[in-house]
């Protein structure tokens, strides 16, 4: 029953869209519509070619009714469980006339609906362009002649009020660019109608937009199309006012099309952030009222448009993200855009094609890592991947030294959230995280994934030991005071939480030799760091692991080096 339902809802889009279309060519002797031939509008002609034969006006009109009348029909009956399969479906939609062999193509791949509507909105765009160019009881050669009584063209005459009167329509307007050019014949338009002559004329004779523009305008076009946070459209609007601003006090020449694309995207940008800001805050107070103590303060949070523009509220902000890929397998080697799951999401996607995204393949492997912050268990989801279309059926695998691996389970259907608390512990830390593609047939050739994030979160900072200490000792060196400072500006943005100061060492020495001297560093630091972070917001606890807990194996001189260190974890209360 969706099935049949969802292929009506899209037969009658592409059906209105089709319509459209033909009600443009049986207008096309006017021109007389607003004109939007701007870079802007054009983004249907990048439309994807149909990959089969379109159905006709008539044929999906007849299609539409005929389901209609089944679906009247099941819903006076009182059938509720009015099922239809494949092959009746099929069959309808052979008796509607319609290509059996095209509609069999329609209701198996998922992603048909939207090349029939891409197909029906490039034939319209076709259509309007292929507009006689008449103005309604005015053509475009009489615009131009200079054959009236006062040698002044009707298109010299627009102009002329234009610039001293602006490019308004009004009766009066019309009456005077009719004397200037001793005819009748604009003063017999409606002021609609006027318009849009008028506005046709000022943008053929105005100041072309520079390359520089071009350019500007379609980067703006990009941005305002993809903004994946709160934060992005907020500085995207902020930078659209103040290109507003410096143009309208003369600091900014532009073009009069690059004026009209930037009055236009402010007004696109200003509608999504108020939206996003919106849905932000709804976000943030579900979140906070699940985990009221994981909440490090306004200044970090951010919340991020997630798998059907879905709000994603992440309370370490940029910090929750993938910061390293660990290991990557692809069917095929198409490994080169692997690095595109790190950081924030950052996809721009367009009819035909996405970039900023890395697709895991049939049977993949994919292992990342987090190294400025660590995956813990909260209320709610845990982990978040943003993630283009449906997510193919795939193993996910946490670990915390990326040796010992906990197995989450499948997840697919565009599942973009995952709780791993029936599987881990309270407290315990994560910082790694593997994928693994299941072989399984879907509808979708692949997962896509932009970016991947933890929701629960902890910040993680790793310092040196060599510059904080000397060999074998626990007294911080001046270098290592001075690099304590520089952490400390990174912790006091979170406001508030749970100091973790650990201390690890090689395996050179007895091991409980190490143990106390890793305890000893790590409390040398933690009051080094109390003492510049003088907040009540924080509690702190020290730890000293030893050797117990090596990031490499103690086989070389430079390995030792890496294992010998203090780690600092922030987490919440």
């Amino acid at each position: 029953m969706k099935k049949l339902s969802l292929l009506l809802l899209g037969v009658f889009v592409i059906y209105s869209c089709g319509n459209k279309s033909s009600d443009s060519k049986n207008s096309s002797t006017i021109d007389s519509t607003p004109s939007h031939t701007s870079t802007e509008s054009k983004t249907s002609e990048n439309a994807i070619d149909n990959p089969f034969k379109v159905a006709t006006n008539s044929e999906l009109n007849d299609l539409f009714n005929m389901g209609k009348g089944m679906l009247e029909a099941s819903e006076k009956n009182g059938d509720a469980d009015f099922q239809l399969d494949t092959e009746t479906i099929l069959d309808m939609l052979e008796e509607s006339g319609v290509s059996r062999e095209s509609m069999e193509k329609l209701i198996n791949n998922p992603d048909s609906l939207k090349v029939l509507a891409q197909q029906a909105m490039k034939a319209r765009q076709e259509a309007k362009e292929d507009m006689p160019v008449i103005k309604e009881k005015i053509t475009k050669e009489q615009l131009a002649s200079k054959k009236t009584p006062t040698g002044v063209s009707l298109e010299e005459a627009i102009l002329i009020v234009q610039t001293e009167s602006g490019p308004e329509a009004t009766m009066a307007k019309l009456k005077t660019i009719d004397s200037l050019a001793g005819t009748n014949m604009m003063s017999q338009l409606d002021l609609t109608e006027a318009g849009y002559v008028m506005g046709d004329v000022e943008r053929k004779n105005e100041i072309s937009a520079s390359a520089e523009e071009e350019q500007k305008m379609k980067e703006l076009q990009d941005k305002s199309r993809q903004m994946h946070s709160e934060k992005e459209s907020g500085e995207l609007l902020a930078e659209l006012e103040a290109t507003e601003k410096a143009i309208a006090s003369g600091k900014l020449k532009a073009s009069p099309r690059y004026e009209r694309a930037i009055t236009y995207r402010k007004k696109a940008v200003t509608h999504f952030h108020k939206n996003i800001v919106r849905k932000s805050e709804v976000a943030k107070r579900k979140f906070k009222a699940l985990n009221p103590d994981l909440f490090y303060g306004d200044e970090v949070g951010v919340s991020y448009v997630g798998n059907l523009n879905k709000t994603v509220y992440l309370p370490l902000g940029p910090l929750s993200f993938a910061d390293e890929v660990v290991q990557v397998n692809h069917p095929q080697l198409l490994t080169q855009e692997v690095n595109n799951v790190l950081g924030e999401p950052d996809v721009i996607e367009t009819f035909d094609d996405a970039t900023g995204i890395y697709s895991l393949g049939l049977g993949g492997t994919l292992t990342i890592r987090f190294t400025d912050n660590a995956l813990v268990d909260v209320n709610g989801p845990d982990l978040y991947l943003f993630e283009i279309g449906q997510l193919e059926p795939t193993d996910l695998e946490i670990s915390k030294d990326g040796k010992s691996w906990i197995k989450i389970g499948k997840i697919d259907g565009g599942v973009a959230e995952v709780d791993i608390s029936s599987f881990v512990k309270p407290n315990e830390l994560f910082y790694y995280v593997r994928f693994k593609d299941l072989k399984e047939k879907s509808g979708v050739p692949g997962a896509d994934v932009d970016a991947i994030a933890a929701i629960g979160s902890a910040m993680r900072l790793n310092l040196d030991s060599q510059v904080l200490f000397d060999s074998g000792k626990s007294e911080l060196k001046p270098e290592g005071i001075n690099a304590l400072k520089e952490l400390v500006r990174n912790i006091t943005v979170l406001k508030k939480g749970k100091v973790i100061v650990e201390g690890h060492t090689d395996d050179v020495g007895s091991e409980s030799t190490n143990k106390a001297l890793s305890l000893a560093r790590a409390q040398s630091v933690s009051k080094a760091l109390r003492q510049l972070i003088p907040s009540t917001q924080f509690k702190w606890q020290e730890k000293g692991y030893g050797e117990s807990k090596p990031i490499v194996e103690n086989d070389s001189d430079e390995h030792r080096s890496k294992n010998r260190r203090v780690e600092i974890l922030v987490v919440p209360n």
